[in-house]
């Protein structure tokens, strides 16, 4: 039995180390979703910052509350559905579903 549990790993470790670079816009992928999935709310607040540099404070709160609202329950979807879907290489190759790839780009872009 404990044979079996040694050669189990082996095989396992080996199929990793096989699999790795091929895999490594699956990993990148899940870690984006994983992300999306935690921090879509800060969409919210992210998108009344944008509205507020671009008009006054009411109606950034008016429009960019209802706005960063859905923004954030759409970023959180797509992060749910890559963090599922993330050994499958859709859509083609891995690529970004929503642009920019994580919400705090956007907000550490409007810093510098």
């Amino acid at each position: 039995m404990r044979r079996m549990k040694i050669l189990i790993a082996c095989v396992i470790i080996i199929s990793f180390c096989m699999t790795s670079v091929s895999y490594a816009g699956a990993f990148k992928k899940l870690g984006r979703g994983l992300t999306n999935t935690f921090t879509g709310w800060i969409e919210i607040f992210a998108t009344i910052e944008e509205k507020f540099e671009e008009e006054e404070y009411m109606v950034a709160i008016f429009y960019g509350l209802p706005e960063g609202l859905v923004k954030a329950l759409a970023r959180t979807a797509v992060g749910i559905y890559e963090t599922v879907t993330f050994p499958i290489p859709i859509p083609n190759n891995y690529e970004v579903i929503l642009e920019p790839e994580f919400v705090l780009e956007r907000t550490y872009e409007s810093v510098r």
